[in-house]
């Protein structure tokens, strides 16, 4: 009788938080329904009854879990839970820089998990060091992340400007892994990069995740205009998007008037923002675009369509056209929550349709490799392929099983940042941007 009693009087201090922490109508109707009621009495049962006493630690990460699984539930691709830790490194990516080594890291693993270095900048830590693209992160500071999230590993990688981090990699054709003990520096997030030719300036935007983005492509017009450039190719492929504000920034740069995107929320269709009258650019243009061109690049692509300042060339555009607003949770932890969809100048809805460019060209740059799967074979058999008229050989497993993936070609890195690499042979879509200017 006196356990039944603990528990009701534990369930009614969570309930009072509920309400502490709800409006009045929606606490109420948490705890009218039987799941939101079960909800809590999982956590007091899990905090008294389980057979382990469990740390402060152990219940957050229950409670975050119930968070995750929440946000899950609701089956929507574009809304998510960031932890705090990972929330931070959000805010320092939007503020467009952070203190670090100066490498880009792609997952070792295919599960994302692992560190890989892609690339090092040019003059900071990691390249002075001497750390190379292709080396396998072991150890940060002496503990294993070889199975920890790619943003664990970046967030471990971070801290403060003069610490020191000491990195253990390991290194193809080097028998024992490698040591580099590094001091973070500042580095800044180079999000545009330039090129030239003849009298067609070049720019590519990586991202509009963070808030430098305007200044850096107002620099780079600015100094393609004083080289003397006439013609304009403006690249988004493989532009995922970020913030909207500065896709409205960006859509000014080559607009003189007009609306730039509406916002439908559920209760309002509005417009968000309007070409300042003041553009950087108001010379020909031509916009690239690829199944990757998605968000605030297909508000950029869909407002100059829609108003055929530029022709659109590549590929039909990803579809994202849904945004999302964050909230800073109690935690430290950020809620990334779909609350619009957002329409083209003309009101056209894309999400889930993408754009249709105006010229479709196949982005050739960087083709899917050939891969395959085979069975039948002896169990540990050799099997010889001939593929293009190159002969392979692969070794069936214990079940007779075999395959083979052709080597991805890897994609050249510049040697300055900012720095564009021009490829018109391996590259159909600026091969024809190109004919289009001219």
């Amino acid at each position: 009788m006196k356990r039944s009693a603990w528990v009701i009087a534990g369930l009614g201090v969570l309930l009072a938080l509920v309400y502490a922490q709800l409006p009045r109508p929606q606490a109420e109707s948490f705890l009218q329904n039987p799941n939101g009621q079960a909800l809590l009495e999982v956590y007091q049962r899990i905090q008294q009854d389980y057979l382990e006493s469990l740390p402060r630690e152990k219940l957050n990460k229950l409670l975050e879990g119930a968070i995750g699984g929440m946000v899950q539930a609701l089956e929507d691709p574009f809304t998510s839970y960031s932890p705090p830790q990972r929330a931070s490194l959000r805010q320092e990516d939007l503020r467009g820089e952070f203190f670090g080594i100066g490498a880009t890291l792609t997952p070792a693993n295919p599960d994302g998990t692992g560190a890989r270095i892609e690339g090092v900048m040019k003059g900071l830590p990691a390249q002075r060091a001497g750390l190379r693209a292709g080396d396998v992160i072991l150890e940060v500071d002496g503990e294993d992340v070889t199975k920890l999230p790619l943003q664990e590993v970046v967030a471990r990688i971070r801290g403060r400007e003069g610490t020191k981090v000491t990195l253990k990699v390991r290194r193809e054709g080097v028998p024992a892994p490698l040591v580099f003990e590094l001091v973070r520096e500042k580095v800044e997030i180079i999000s545009v990069s330039t090129g030239r030719i003849g009298d067609v300036g070049y720019v590519a935007l990586e991202t509009f995740a963070n808030f430098k983005v305007e200044d850096q492509l107002k620099k780079a017009i600015e100094n393609l205009k004083a080289q003397g450039v006439k013609k304009l190719i403006f690249d988004l492929r493989d532009n995922g998007g970020g913030l909207l504000d500065q896709g409205c920034a960006v859509a000014s740069a080559f607009l003189k008037e007009g609306p730039i995107v509406y916002t439908r929320t559920k209760n309002l269709t509005r417009v968000w923002c309007e070409a300042s009258g003041r553009p950087l650019w108001d010379g020909p243009m031509v916009v690239l675009v690829n199944g990757n061109s998605a968000s605030a690049s297909e508000i950029v692509a869909g407002a100059l369509q829609d108003y055929g300042r530029a022709k659109i060339i590549g590929e039909k555009t990803f579809g994202k056209g849904v945004g999302q607003t964050p909230y800073t949770l109690a935690n430290g932890g950020e809620l990334t929550l779909v609350t619009f969809e957002w329409l083209t100048p003309k009101r056209r809805a894309i999400n889930k349709e993408g754009l249709k460019p105006d010229i479709e060209v196949k982005d050739t740059r960087f083709p899917t490799p050939f891969s395959l799967q085979g069975a039948g074979a002896p169990p540990g058999a050799e099997v010889t392929l001939t593929l293009n008229g190159k002969t392979v050989k692969v070794k069936a497993d214990a079940e007779g099983k075999f395959s083979y993936a052709e080597p991805q070609r890897q994609r050249p890195l510049p040697e300055e940042r900012g720095q564009a690499l021009l490829d018109l042979e391996n590259d159909a879509i600026l091969k024809r941007a190109l004919e289009e200017l001219r």
